[in-house]
């Protein structure tokens, strides 16, 4: 070994991401499939706490705008998520999620995942086929 060394298992991006633009939406399915599949939150954020998830999507959001992109989708959903979760708007998901869970950081990723598999869901579902 040269010097390099790995920290984790190396796994494949999914197949359907090939070819196309990824957005924040597809990487928070993603999180939401692998901790469904018992893989955890630290399989795509490095750390299995709110704010590993916080900081993931903070980073995400601004790389695609220091690239000179934007995202609607994300833009879209944090928007239906004030509307949905009022309480959330005012001192952030995490925090009023994590309260409502009581503490569990799994659970309130978990609430936040799924509101955001909702929102997909819906958008998608609504979305005029090509």
């Amino acid at each position: 070994m040269s010097g390099e060394w790995t920290v984790g298992k190396v796994e494949p991006l999914p197949a359907e991401w090939q070819g196309r633009k990824v957005g924040l939406m597809d990487a928070l399915m993603y999180a939401r499939k692998r901790i469904l599949e018992r893989r955890g939150l630290w399989s795509v954020t490095g750390f299995d706490t709110v704010e590993s998830l916080v900081a993931f999507t903070i980073g995400w959001a601004s790389n695609t705008q220091f690239n000179g992109g934007t995202d609607q989708e994300w833009r879209d959903f944090r928007r239906w998520l004030d509307d949905v979760e009022p309480a959330a708007r005012y001192e952030g998901w995490h925090v009023t999620f994590l309260r409502e869970c009581e503490g569990d950081h799994e659970r309130a990723v978990m609430k936040f995942l799924d509101r955001a598999h909702e929102f997909v869901s819906m958008l998608r579902r609504s979305a005029p086929k090509p």
